[in-house]
């Protein structure tokens, strides 16, 4: 039984997917070892706070266009047709959308004037980025949703190798706008080999749907977009806030070495959902399916990130030392918070939010969406000025239990009441 598991989940591409995203972490993290030992703080929390910025404008990126994809996409996966026109229209609307975008970036870095000197300039540099990094999620996303699973691991793996190796070799010799240029590098690369290798074609001249699929879509994505931009704004309001309350290059760098571990295992619950994503869509009206599945994830991955959650903890004072050097020991604390927040946020919070989205329960995400955000600027606003570092990371957590509980609870609710199925209609693909 346990050998037909793991060979089904060999063959369908589970252990491509965990194990390029594996690597792909891993080069990540070793990007920022690196980083944090050829860049001085005050030019690490420089970068930082110019592509938190980058990060906050792009959370509309294409008004969410991939995720509406992936989803209608996944759904009728058997109708290249259907899906060809999907990534047609999506990924030419995505692309006027991020043109708004890119004039943003670049009268924000012009006119702007930062408390952080050196901030305007950077911002100015990452203004076409957006255009690459939409061609790029399309692409992914296309493969996902074809379920070209190696394919799509090699992309990823592909687009972290170029970011580490150029952004190592550039920001030795131009410092932090050497990591800039190093992403418009690796995005290009990546999308060559998507383009050229993979065969991926995201914009044709004759593949256009209907006025009622481009209404689906548009629907679909933007509510995706204010669903996981609001998720994203916890990630990405700390630093914003922290560099207007304590515009301190060096205690931003430090808050961003704690949150590095933390955020960067957060490809583990991801990279379960990029794997059973398509499957839970696919199998979205089988009541016994999703709810077996799901308590046998639930179980076997919260036993897991409790441990990894644990082990942070107990050794944060040498996992600091170590990987980042005695001068980011003042975050240890800070890192220990995180750690805890990573057993929630990645047992419950994002494998629920993005489950609920293979049921189409935007609005319920949306409406979590909107309360957390509300909590997160509330309790920034008045925890960074309280406890300074400290208290973004327990804002943090704060939000991460409220999203957690919600989306949790509802998941399990909307499971009970999918209607039963036939015999004949549950034959259907299982992972």
């Amino acid at each position: 039984m346990i050998k037909n598991k793991i060979r089904n989940l060999l063959s369908t591409g589970f252990f491509h997917i965990f194990g390029g995203n594996v690597l792909n972490k891993v080069i990540s993290f070793m990007s920022g070892f690196v980083l944090v030992r050829i860049l001085t703080k005050t030019e690490y929390g420089r970068f930082t706070h110019a592509w938190n910025i980058y990060g906050l404008l792009l959370i509309i990126s294409g008004f969410g266009i991939e995720s509406g994809a992936l989803q209608l996409a996944s759904e009728r996966n058997n109708d290249d047709g259907y899906c060809r026109k999907v990534f047609n229209y999506g990924t030419r609307y995505g692309l006027k959308v991020n043109t708004v975008i890119a004039a943003v970036l670049m009268i924000t870095g012009l006119f702007v004037n930062f408390r952080i000197k050196g901030t305007g300039p950077l911002i100015v540099m990452l203004c076409l980025l957006p255009f690459i990094q939409l061609l790029f999620s399309m692409s992914s996303v296309y493969l996902r949703a074809a379920k070209r699973n190696r394919d799509f691991s090699a992309l990823m793996l592909i687009n972290t190798t170029s970011v580490f190796i150029f952004s190592v070799i550039l920001s030795f010799f131009f410092r932090e706008r050497g990591l800039v240029v190093a992403n418009y590098i690796a995005g290009i690369i990546s999308l060559a080999v998507s383009y050229f290798f993979f065969k991926v074609r995201l914009i044709r001249r004759d593949d256009a749907p209907d006025d009622a699929e481009k209404n689906v879509l548009l629907r679909l994505s933007f509510i995706s977009m204010l669903n996981s931009g609001l998720s994203q704004l916890l990630y990405l309001l700390d630093i914003f806030v922290l560099g207007i309350i304590d515009p301190d290059e060096s205690i931003i760098a430090s808050y961003k070495v704690a949150t590095t571990l933390p955020t960067a295992l957060v490809f583990i619950p991801t990279s379960l959902i990029v794997y059973i994503y398509p499957y839970f869509a696919e199998h979205r009206n089988d009541r016994k399916w999703c709810i077996s599945h799901y308590k046998t994830m639930l179980l076997c991955f919260g036993a897991f990130n409790l441990f990894i959650s644990a082990i942070m903890f107990i050794f944060a004072p040498f996992i600091v030392k170590t990987l980042f050097g005695a001068q980011y020991s003042d975050c240890v604390e800070v890192f220990r918070v995180l750690a805890v927040n990573y057993f929630f946020a990645g047992t419950f919070r994002i494998i629920s939010g993005n489950l609920l989205v293979t049921q189409r329960k935007l609005r319920f995400n949306l409406i979590t969406a909107i309360v957390s955000s509300a909590c997160n600027i509330v309790a920034d606003f008045f925890f960074i000025q309280w406890w300074g570092s400290m208290g973004a990371a327990f804002a943090t957590v704060l939000v991460v239990l409220i999203s957690s509980a919600m989306s949790t609870i509802y998941l399990i609710h909307v499971f009970k009441h999918i209607p039963e199925k036939t015999a004949e209609e549950t034959t259907v693909t299982t992972p």
